[in-house]
């Protein structure tokens, strides 16, 4: 590997845009690292369907062009991005990572491929998932199974999963994901990077194709929670396309970022996220991090919550009646071109009646406004990220008289889906075997400055987010 690969690699946003910004490293050389370290690994991660080596690179030398004429538009000039499958880019194929969107070329860009590339960020190329976003562990029998950077043998988590997969590889720095049940954090929990669930409204979801309209977010997955921070300023904003988008004023998510742990209050649920059932190991490492937390400058608080275990019940029963009313029509067309995992999942909405649907949503109501009265007395939430252990891909697969690994994979995550309000992982720890740990700080709607506050200061005073895969094993 030559150093400019290995210069950059592993190196943040907010490391790599001053380099830039200064002519020190030229955007042209990053994304060739890019390109090159996507050659290199792709073929054992199956992170990436597409690559747009060519573009890429043109619109690296113009960017190279344009800051050192003295237009150098921000932090993500000249920064590569790898793209979730779902999301439209102008006369690119989006195909959800399914056989039946083969051939589907997109008109327009999404509203956040616009404001990327206003900001100069390069487009490298479109990433894996779980096929239409349906799924938690980024297995996919057309496109094939995302490979975990830390063992291959596992998942990645989905259906983000070629977007975890990229950033934890060293592949790309950025790389967008969408949220439905899990789906940013659950892949940033597995491969041991940030990512963010901002609050539902937050960033536009035009020209992203739906899994359940009233619960689908986007949001970044990146090296550290600064770097998230730097993408959701050019990603966050009204979007007259998006009936959902929000009008809310957007302020510099990162002006907040160092103002530390002083006078937070954190809110730790006594029921449910900390349970006996939780893995021992993932306790332990939340616990510990809360208490550094506390040394710090955090005050904790307990927060009674015996009514939380519903948030993801009321998740999937929202996102199953939605998925199916999204497919109706492919359904109809080509039921045929599902993966049957996948048809069966979105069929299994046909059995949600329309009164269980009305429930459903009464009942996401209800809980949310349970959720904002037991928040009132905190700043932000501090859970696991996963209940359970990265499984193996092998143990995610359908096998006679043997129960799938992974169902619970998003017990915790749906919950915030539920609400909507902003949820961030961030590594705090790894396990006896070597796998990445998640901690999800969950805050109050359009908070996610306080979020990322947290976020930032507990990877101020650890360094489990600059870990990175030694060694990436070959695939048989």
């Amino acid at each position: 590997m030559d150093t400019r690969n290995s210069d950059t690699a592993f190196a943040s946003v907010a490391e790599l845009a001053p380099r830039i910004s200064s002519g020190d490293l030229s955007p042209v050389d990053l994304v060739q690292s890019s390109l090159d370290r996507i050659s290199q690994l792709n073929p054992k991660l199956n992170a990436f369907l597409k690559v747009w080596s060519d573009s890429a690179l043109d619109d690296a030398r113009k960017a190279e062009q344009t800051i050192a004429a003295g237009g150098y538009l921000g932090p993500l000039h000249g920064i590569p991005v790898g793209l979730k499958d779902l999301i439209d880019v102008a006369g690119e194929e989006t195909t959800g990572a399914s056989a039946v969107l083969a051939g589907s070329i997109a008109e327009s860009d999404a509203t956040v491929v616009t404001k990327l590339k206003a900001a100069g960020a390069i487009l490298i190329g479109k990433l894996n998932l779980h096929e239409f976003a349906f799924g938690l562990t980024g297995i996919n029998s057309h496109t094939g199974d995302v490979k975990n950077p830390w063992d291959t043998a596992r998942i990645t988590g989905g259906s983000s999963s070629g977007s975890a997969a990229a950033v934890a590889s060293g592949m790309v720095p950025l790389a967008l994901g969408t949220d439905t049940g899990g789906s940013v954090r659950l892949p940033a929990s597995l491969c041991g990077i940030a990512g963010l669930k901002p609050t539902y409204g937050r960033v536009s979801r035009a020209g992203i194709l739906d899994l359940s309209w009233s619960m689908d977010h986007v949001g970044p997955m990146t090296r550290s929670t600064e770097d998230c921070a730097l993408l959701l300023n050019t990603l966050a904003g009204h979007d007259p396309r998006d009936p959902a988008s929000s009008e809310k004023t957007v302020s510099d998510f990162t002006s907040n970022l160092n103002a530390g742990l002083n006078g937070l209050k954190i809110g730790v649920p006594s029921d449910y996220f900390f349970d006996e059932s939780v893995d021992s190991e993932f306790v332990a490492s939340v616990r510990a991090a809360i208490e550094l937390m506390a040394q710090n400058g955090a005050k904790i608080v307990e927060i009674p919550m015996p009514w939380v275990g519903l948030g993801r019940i009321i998740n999937l029963g929202v996102i199953k009646p939605e998925a199916v009313s999204v497919h109706e029509h492919m359904l109809a067309d080509r039921a045929d071109l599902y993966t049957p995992a996948t048809l069966s999942r979105i069929q299994s909405g046909y059995n949600v009646s329309a009164i269980d649907y009305v429930r459903a949503q009464r009942a996401r109501q209800w809980f949310s406004h349970q959720m904002a009265e037991s928040m009132k007395q905190v700043d932000v939430l501090i859970t696991p990220s996963s209940p359970i252990q990265t499984p193996t891909i092998a143990d995610c697969m359908p096998t006679p008289g043997k129960q799938i690994a992974g169902g619970e994979l998003a017990m915790f995550t749906g919950v915030f889906d539920t609400t909507g309000q902003p949820s961030h992982s961030i590594p705090c720890g790894f396990t006896e075997n070597g796998m990445p740990i998640g901690m999800m700080i969950s805050g109050h709607p359009f908070d996610e400055s306080t979020v990322l506050r947290v976020g930032n200061a507990y990877e101020k005073l650890t360094s489990w987010h600059q870990r990175s895969p030694a060694d990436i094993p070959a695939t048989n």
